[in-house]
Formats: structure tokens, sequence, C-alpha cells
């Protein structure tokens, strides 16, 4: 996942160590996940509706970094999937409301299982000694996870 120059980078600064090992986990882990019937985009975009549903669309433009007309189209095809629906808002009819649906949800538990399933796979390939580290930092990732996320203004 990570090589010898990037362990280097980060040496002597173990926070920053463990989180450049997080981010490779992470891009691995993408690149891992078995063929879907979603896009990337489409599964990210159903993560932020299932953290904090409804959201406009310029809220899932500002979380995703996409374009408007991109996001405006991301959402249009999982709503046509019924993934998500949309819904105006009853004080502004200007605005769009986008919520997950059961549907969504279960294809995103659907994504999640077969990512921790790929990951299960090779944290068993591990030597014993490397799987009881990872068993021992179980509850500090736990509460990494639990996290909110905080967004940068983009001003």
């Amino acid at each position: 996942m990570g090589d010898e120059n990037s362990r280097s980078a980060t040496a002597g600064a173990p926070a920053l160590e463990i989180g450049t090992a997080l981010e490779s986990l992470l891009t691995w882990g993408r690149k891992a996940t078995p063929p879907g019937p979603l896009s990337a985009p489409e599964l990210s975009c159903l993560d932020a509706l299932a953290c904090a549903s409804p959201l406009r669309v310029s809220d899932l433009v500002r979380r995703e970094r996409l374009s408007q007309p991109g996001m405006t189209a991301l959402v249009g095809r999982i709503v046509e999937a019924g993934l998500a629906e949309r819904f105006t808002d009853t004080a502004d009819r200007r605005v769009s409301w986008i919520s997950i649906t059961a549907a969504g949800l279960d294809q995103l538990q659907a994504v999640h299982q077969a990512r921790a399933g790929v990951l299960a796979q090779h944290i068993a390939t591990l030597p014993r000694e490397q799987r009881r580290h990872l068993e021992r930092s179980l509850s500090a990732l736990w509460a990494l996870a639990a996290r909110p996320v905080s967004l940068p203004d983009q001003g």
C-alpha cells in the first residue's frame, strides 16, 4: 500500500504517519471495491445522504466537490434508480431536497459489506502479530470513523 518513501516522509510524526497509512488504505479500498451498478461518485453521494439526509443539491455539490450540473445529473440518476428521492421544500418551492431511500441504504450496505469482505480476506493473510496490532487498534479506528466530517469553507 505505501512504499518506503512515503513512510520515511512521515517518520517522527506518528499521527501523520498513521494518517498517511490510513489514506493509502482508503485509496486501496476504493480500488478493491468489487464492481457494481453504481459509480464511485454515486456511492459517495449515497454515503453523504445516508449520513445527513435530506440535503439540497447545493449541499451535495459542496460535500462531493462536483459541479452543479454534474451533481444535478448524478442526483437524477440515483432518483431514477429509486436509491434517492427528491421533494420540494414546503417553505420555498424553488428548493429541492434529496433523501436516501431504503433501497439506497440497502445498496450502500451491500457495497460496504463487499469492501469489508475484501479487506477481511487481506487482513487474514497478514502475520499473526500484525493482525493482533490491528485488533488492538479497533477502538481508536471506530472512534475516528464516528467523528463528524467537517468541511473547510470553499470561499
